[in-house]
């Protein structure tokens, strides 16, 4: 009986172990996917920037209408 107690324990420590485990592994993704995250805000910032600038310099170059 005293075995089977033990058992339980060893098992229920094992469970304890993997869920722990498992939670681990799922911070490690969050963290993953929040990196890049950020990594395709400042691209996607640079790019708008540049595109701003470029359509600046687009218009500068078209002929001014006088009046």
């Amino acid at each position: 009986m005293f075995t089977a107690i033990g058992n339980f324990f060893t098992a229920l420590a094992t469970l304890f172990n993997a869920l722990n485990r498992g939670a681990s592994a799922l911070d490690h993704c969050a963290k993953w996917a929040e990196c890049e995250a950020a990594d395709f805000e400042a691209r996607t910032q640079l790019e708008r920037t540049a595109r701003l600038e470029q359509l600046q310099f687009e218009l500068k170059s078209l002929p001014r209408l006088t009046s």
